[in-house]
């Protein structure tokens, strides 16, 4: 598996899948024969009889007609899933302008395809899985580890977030990869049984029509992260946020990780699909008196900025959340909780991390890719009451990730 470049995306080996039909036999030519000669027969018989019995008087015309309503009040009682091919192709046709309503229903067939590691399908790109048990077990265990180091009077979460796939791609596709669920179940299966479990893959399927991952960035929105945090607010025990009641500002225009991922040299601009269709960024504005202290990048000494860079554009776009992945951010409020939290977070951290800071006195937001440090011995000496470890399934599942982890604790 390969590192991460500088967008935050997982760049896995690709798979190449051929599609096509079951294809029939084409030869055997005598088993059709059999059964127009079997049913040239039956049809020959029951004429006969036919014949003898209404020349012998046996039943009138009205008798011979009962027995066939009987047959059509039975069929009529038949389920329709269960009606045969043959009895689905007796039905009348279709009218043109029936025909017309089924031509424009949204079950359309639309063939996806790949694009160097992205899978480009219905104008989205999408990250496929190949996670497997194995990797799921040494993520469980890196942030076992990190639950032992911290000791118990402090609260660890943990949250592994699905990709767009999961609740974007067909079903027909859904075999690509590796299953993501079941990758989760394993991960939180296997933690630290004091670890605190946040299955948000169930509240994101129950908004999956919702504009909750980026059409092309490997990243869920603001959106997609709030109904996470609702999740870790319930397991935390604050109250949160009430998005409806923020205010918010849109960033247009952003063609992100995905599709920057999709620029060769033979391909300078990019896949037209994921460029003709770009993302929005929506922000929120998170009420309260807060400081916000970042480290930035390629810098020696923090300085005092906002939590939203909302300045951010084009492919950065996505980095408008606490200014994108960087070793810290430190957020101090004047909320009195009694509570502090230390996130350690992968990209989906940026746009979840801002709606914490109604909840807790300090939100401490680091990125073990860039951090430098024991955090362990950071948190301990700070007073930090809790800690939640989000990264996404990719993350999760590469052995670069394991190291990042792992490096927090030396």
């Amino acid at each position: 598996m390969g590192r991460r470049s500088s967008y935050g995306y997982h760049s896995y080996r690709s798979r190449s899948y051929g599609y096509g039909s079951y294809r029939h036999d084409s030869g055997g030519g005598g088993g059709k024969k059999t059964i127009i000669i079997i049913v040239t027969v039956c049809v020959i018989l029951a004429a006969a009889a036919v014949w003898v019995c209404v020349h012998f008087g046996l039943f009138n015309g009205k008798n011979i007609q009962e027995p066939q309503t009987e047959v059509s009040e039975k069929s009529s009682d038949t389920p329709k899933n269960e009606s045969s091919d043959a009895e689905k192709s007796e039905k009348p046709k279709q009218s043109s302008a029936e025909s017309s309503v089924k031509a424009s229903a949204p079950e359309k067939d639309i063939k996806g395809s790949f694009d160097g590691n992205v899978f480009v399908y219905d104008k989205q790109g999408y990250e496929i899985f190949y996670g497997t048990d194995g990797s799921a077990k040494e993520y469980a265990a890196a942030v076992s580890g990190i639950k032992k180091s911290l000791g118990d009077k402090i609260n660890v979460y943990s949250i592994v977030a699905p990709t767009h796939g999961l609740f974007g791609l067909p079903d027909k596709y859904k075999d690509l990869g590796n299953d993501e669920k079941d990758n989760i179940k394993l991960i939180y299966s296997s933690l630290d049984k004091n670890i605190k479990t946040i299955d948000v893959a169930k509240s994101l399927e129950e908004h999956k029509d919702e504009y909750i991952y980026f059409k092309t960035d490997n990243n869920w929105t603001a959106l997609g992260a709030y109904y996470a945090y609702k999740d870790f607010c319930k397991a935390a025990g604050v109250d949160g946020l009430d998005i409806k009641k923020l205010p918010s500002g849109e960033i247009k225009d952003f063609t992100g990780s995905l599709f920057v991922s999709t620029k060769t040299d033979d391909k300078p601009n990019g896949n037209k699909e994921l460029s003709s269709n770009p993302d929005t960024v929506k922000y929120y504005t998170i009420p309260g008196n807060y400081t916000c202290t970042l480290l930035e990048n390629g810098k020696n000494s923090p300085q005092e900025v906002s939590l939203i860079a909302t300045f951010a554009e084009g492919s950065n776009a996505y980095s408008a959340f606490i200014w994108g992945n960087n070793p810290y951010m430190d957020v101090k409020t004047d909320k009195k909780t009694g509570r502090k939290l230390c996130i350690i977070k992968d990209s989906y951290g940026c746009a979840f991390a801002p709606f914490t800071v109604n909840d807790f006195d300090e939100v401490y937001i680091i990125d073990p890719t860039y951090y430098e440090g024991n955090i362990i011995d950071f948190i301990k000496k700070n007073k930090y009451t809790d800690v939640l470890i989000l990264s996404s399934i990719m993350s999760a599942n590469t052995e670069v990730r394991l190291d990042e982890l792992k490096s927090v604790l030396k």
